[in-house]
């Protein structure tokens, strides 16, 4: 819904279940609204306590904070109250606001709406609040909190700049057109639309990794029927999730659970065994865990006594590696050692080892590890290395501004596609009336992203409606 940014609005800013509640009131009646109910003056940003009286009644002692516009969050006169958090006061304050003229309950979202609207954040940087608040892992909050600090509108903001100015002088050159006059230096056009496309492509090509971090790293556990890989999905839980039975071929599709080791989000896939079989369900779980290898980062290969013979095992991976991808990490794990001496324990570390070399590095490999699930044996380690090498692969990436919501993913790539046509343009020696046409939607696409580009209340209203109240 779109509402009237002249009207005073009013929400608990804390979620339920603690000791004390925040009620925030916004807009240009909070100060007089909070005189009334405390029944003295604020001074601002700085905090007052004092008795709150409803129709005579004291019904909390409140610490109320005054931020005069612009020096707060929405841009606007804001004033919060510190209550304690009994349904009851808190429910009888934001009625008793809500009633006052000109002041009504904020929609979800609505303080960010409008700290959008008074240029105290742009729409990339509002997203990034939702975000913030969703976070679970160390990792998500990072990744929120670059966005939400204005990292990549930053890097925005400047490629979509430096386009204004080429679009301006090509756009100056129509109307000089007689004249042949160029006011656009086109190899310096040139180097310059290669050096934005790089971002982009940095900048989409991340959005997969980006996506990855905030769902879960897609792990899949793979290996032959009755290995313990829904053993190993279960110590890795710390739960029964799967079930487990010495019967080859229980698992007939894929189970999964969510995992945080050390701040990164792993999403645990359990596959069916991989083997030989005329039955037609079993097949096709099988065939869904060949899709899973190939749309796994992380891909941990069980094999369990009775181990494979040599050839056995060379021919299993020889029939994986075809179906990885080229920035994924293989490991192979060694279950139940527990029924295995020591040496043979080391005897097959040191072959697998010697198979894994030949991967080459697509996919990555780590060295293997013996384990067992049943026992809690080895978990620790593998989680470890799940850890570490995952960080690893990621590093990279990590380096620059990073993607994951799909509406940037989605004007960037547009953005990019944009940008290539007038890279050819130029190429071709096209003139400038049939470039800018595609500068021009590129910088628009590169708006959509920051809100610069957006002037529909129809997709601020979508964007939006996913906060929660008091946001």
């Amino acid at each position: 819904m779109i509402h009237d940014l002249s009207e005073t609005i009013c929400a608990p800013a804390t979620a339920l279940g603690g000791g004390l509640a925040v009620i925030r009131i916004s807009g240009s009646l909070a100060p007089q609204i909070a005189e009334r109910l405390l029944g003295k003056r604020l001074t601002p940003r700085e905090a007052t306590t004092a008795g709150l009286r409803i129709d005579g009644q004291l019904i909390d002692l409140v610490v109320a904070t005054y931020f005069a516009a612009p020096h707060s969050y929405t841009g606007e006169e804001v004033v919060e109250l510190s209550c304690h958090a009994s349904p009851f006061i808190v429910r009888s304050i934001l009625e008793w606001i809500a009633q006052q003229e000109g002041c009504r309950m904020a929609v979800p979202g609505e303080f960010t709406r409008r700290a959008l609207a008074h240029g105290k954040l742009d729409l990339a940087e509002a997203e990034a609040v939702a975000d913030l608040i969703a976070a679970t892992t160390a990792t998500q909050h990072k990744m929120a909190m670059e966005q939400h600090t204005g990292r990549l509108s930053h890097l925005l903001n400047e490629l979509r700049a430096t386009l204004l100015r080429f679009a301006s002088l090509l756009e100056l050159e129509l109307d000089f057109s007689e004249e042949d006059v160029a006011f656009a230096d086109r190899t310096t056009l040139v180097e310059t639309l290669a050096t934005i496309q790089h971002q982009l492509r940095l900048l989409t090509q991340s959005f997969t990794t980006g996506q990855e971090l905030q769902q879960g790293i897609p792990t899949a556990i793979i290996g032959a029927p009755n290995v313990g890989k829904s053993s190993l999905l279960n110590a890795l839980l710390q739960h029964e999730r799967a079930i487990v039975s010495d019967i080859p071929g229980t698992t007939r599709d894929t189970v999964e659970g969510r995992l945080t080791i050390r701040g990164t989000l792993f999403r645990l896939i359990d596959t069916a065994g991989l083997r030989q079989t005329t039955d037609l369900v079993e097949q096709l779980g099988i065939e869904r865990s060949y899709q899973q290898i190939s749309s796994a980062r992380l891909i941990l290969w069980v094999i369990a006594p009775p181990l494979p013979t040599w050839d056995e095992l060379e021919a299993q991976l020889s029939d994986i590696l075809p179906l990885t991808a080229p920035d994924s990490t293989l490991m192979l794990l060694l279950n139940k050692r527990d029924l295995l001496t020591e040496s043979e324990v080391m005897d097959w570390l040191s072959h697998c080892f010697s198979l894994l070399q030949r991967t080459k590095g697509k996919p990555h490999t780590t060295s293997p590890l013996a384990i067992s699930a049943r026992a809690a044996q080895g978990i620790e380690a593998l989680e470890e290395l799940m850890v570490t090498s995952t960080q690893q692969t990621l590093h990279s990436e990590e380096e620059t501004v990073m993607l994951y919501n799909l509406r940037h993913y989605e004007a960037l790539t547009k953005a990019s596609h944009a940008l290539e046509l007038v890279s050819e343009g130029l190429h071709n020696g096209l003139t400038s009336d049939l470039i800018t046409p595609y500068l021009r939607e590129a910088i628009e696409e590169i708006g959509l992203v920051t809100g610069s580009s957006i002037t529909s209340d129809e997709v601020l209203g979508f964007i939006f409606s996913h906060f929660c109240i008091g946001k």
